[in-house]
């Protein structure tokens, strides 16, 4: 149980392991629901061949980016944590898999939520094992495919 008294659902554990092994998502959103549990929202599905170009990983991310940074039904946009499989292949020929954690934690969010899930964040990353990329991100612009993919190159 997280600081905030958030519980990681046991789903979180397993929707992970299957896409970091299994590779059937290419993201997952997860959110705080009625204050009481973490749990999955939404799961992209996988790319149709494993590793892609980069313009190919770009359209996945864009969707993504559409369905994280959307207003919900009061117009407000949320907090939600991330998992995103970054795949594609760089110029010089070595393919790049990155499984990365993004907090999205909108500036503009209420101040009530910001507190709960930046308080809630170490317990879910928790059910992440081996997450060796983390970002964050608090405005559209923080949420940007190029700026992401030049970190996860260098660690690639």
């Amino acid at each position: 149980m997280s600081v905030s008294g958030i519980q990681v659902d046991d789903e979180v554990a397993v929707v992970y392991n299957q896409m970091k092994l299994k590779k059937d998502a290419k993201f997952l959103v997860f959110q705080i629901v009625d204050k009481k549990f973490i749990n999955l929202k939404e799961t992209g599905a996988p790319p149709a061949k494993p590793t892609e170009s980069k313009e190919d990983d770009r359209v996945h991310f864009n969707k993504l980016k559409e369905i994280v940074t959307a207003p919900d039904a009061s117009g407000k946009k949320m907090p939600a944590y991330v998992l995103y499989d970054f795949g594609f292949t760089l110029a010089d020929g070595r393919i790049v898999s990155k499984l990365a954690f993004i907090f999205w934690c909108p500036d503009t969010c209420p101040i009530g939520a910001k507190m709960i899930y930046a308080s809630s964040k170490d317990s879910v990353k928790k059910a992440f094992t081996g997450i060796g990329l983390e970002f964050q991100a608090n405005d559209d612009a923080d949420f940007d495919y190029d700026e992401l993919v030049a970190e996860v190159e260098k660690k690639a």
